[in-house]
């Protein structure tokens, strides 16, 4: 059981973190190209970058569901001795 109540443990997801800052440097990118007086960036540059964004993540995504499952076909699961009994994640 976690020490904080209400707040269930999840999987750490990395996909999901690479997409939130990528996705953020497009936009920071997006910003500061604006204010500089540069003009804005093609509408055609900001969907690649999009998509490879997209694409990074699925990578990431794909690389993490192998090593989970290799993990889990060599019987290791990580972190499984730091836990109390009946603490697991899902």
């Amino acid at each position: 059981m976690s020490q904080y109540r209400g707040i269930e443990r999840h999987r750490f997801e990395p996909a999901r973190l690479v997409l939130g800052l990528a996705l953020l440097a497009i936009g920071v990118l997006a910003y500061v190209q604006a204010r500089d007086h540069e003009g804005r960036l093609p509408v055609g540059v900001l969907l690649a970058l999009v998509a490879g964004s997209l694409l990074l993540a699925g990578v990431v995504s794909i690389v993490t569901q192998s090593v989970r499952r290799s993990r889990k076909e060599k019987g290791e699961e990580r972190g499984e001795r730091d836990r109390p009994d009946g603490d697991r994640l899902s």
